[in-house]
């Protein structure tokens, strides 16, 4: 009985440290990003650039996930998060001394950016990986929902507070702000109680790709939605700005597709399990009726965020309970081809915006709900 107290209360310290450190980092990291994307499109009014930006940002991820397998086969996950929250608040501490002493730019922001995400790179490997270190495999399902949400509730406190805050404080002083909370989160991370139970990182070996058995049709599902996310992440910014011609209306249709996200998991909790292929088509169907309209707009970047949260908890919590002694390496295979498929979506993006226009999402929503049409018959016919 005592054993099973102790599990508990080390249970609820864990979910409260781990939630914790996530709500702070994921507001910083989610308010910057916005920041970025906010400053960039209003500055220079071109999707394109975004879209490179939005590119440049993410392609450290695609080298830098195999060399974070390899930092994580060595140190745990909870130093991981630890180390990279602590150089993500150094990295925004700097940044702000550098923008006092010199006026800020476009590219000295983007420069932070790609660093700052270079570091997250570290981090989230670190972060999803260790959930089977800190918590029982029945609850994976029920704390990536939390993390779900709380990630979501970041978002929309971002968006909302960012671009209120921008009215009273100028970009480098934001940066600062977020630079402190990552020094307090970096506290919240270094709390967590590993359980004795989960394996030791010194005694995984690292993997090459053939070796890792990956999920492939889940993990074709899971690219499909990154493509997605990316897309929409500059054409949603492109008609807001060039369509409906207002920051704020930008703010509404991200916050309503972050409230859907949080949603995601209360909507499906009590529903029968749907597969990733009829959350995938749904996903489509949904970017079909996505039209230059505030009033069309709003219901689907909603209905979009309820599909996409619970499509990402279905897949994380298949990889994080699948039977394997290289965990790391197996996440770390899987955040490389998704990062990967966020970068092209970043640079599909204008080039759809450029010969389609505001016609762009419906066009992907149709090639989506046909990819998945065809697999649905191919699966009907091996029956």
């Amino acid at each position: 009985m005592e054993q099973l107290d102790t599990a508990s209360a080390s249970d609820r310290h864990n979910l409260v440290c781990y939630l914790g450190s996530m709500i702070i980092t994921f507001f910083c990291f989610y308010g910057f990003n916005y920041l970025v994307t906010w400053l960039t499109i209003q500055k220079t009014g071109n999707p394109q650039t975004l879209g490179h930006v939005m590119a440049l940002m993410m392609l450290p991820a695609i080298g830098l996930n195999l060399v974070a397998g390899q930092v994580l086969s060595h140190y745990s996950a909870k130093t991981i998060m630890f180390v990279t929250d602590i150089l993500t608040a150094l990295l925004f501490i700097g940044a702000y001394g550098w923008f006092e002493i010199r006026n800020w730019t476009i590219t000295g922001l983007v420069v932070v950016a790609i660093l700052n995400k270079s570091i997250g790179v570290f981090y989230k490997l670190g972060n999803k990986t260790a959930p089977p270190e800190l918590f029982a495999s029945t609850r994976l399902k029920t704390i990536n929902g939390y993390q779900t949400q709380i990630r979501q509730l970041a978002i929309v406190s971002a968006t909302t507070i960012i671009t209120g805050a921008l009215l009273w404080l100028d970009p480098a002083t934001l940066i600062l702000i977020m630079g402190g909370a990552f020094g307090f989160s970096a506290g919240l991370d270094w709390q967590f109680q590993v359980s004795p139970s989960a394996p030791s990182p010194q005694g995984a070996k690292h993997s090459s790709f053939r070796s890792v058995a990956l999920p492939k049709w889940a993990l074709s599902y899971a690219v499909i939605g990154y493509l997605i996310d990316a897309v929409v992440a500059v054409c949603i910014p492109w008609i807001a700005i060039t369509y409906l011609q207002g920051h704020w209306q930008l703010s509404w249709l991200l916050t309503a597709n972050a409230l859907g996200i949080l949603l995601g998991p209360v909507v499906f909790r009590r529903s029968k399990p749907y597969t990733l292929l009829t959350l995938t088509l749904s996903a489509g169907i949904c970017l079909l009726f996505m039209r230059a309209s505030l009033y069309q707009l709003l219901p689907m970047m909603l209905v979009l965020g309820v599909l996409r949260s619970q499509t990402n908890i279905q897949f994380f919590t298949h990889i994080q309970q699948m039977p394997t002694s290289n965990r790391h390496a197996l996440m770390m295979w899987v955040l490389t081809i998704i990062d990967t498929s966020t970068v092209i979506g970043s640079l599909l993006a204008p080039r759809l915006i450029l010969h389609l226009g505001s016609r762009a999402l419906p066009v992907l929503g149709a090639v989506i709900v046909g990819f998945c049409l065809i697999k649905q018959a191919i699966d009907y016919r091996h029956r």
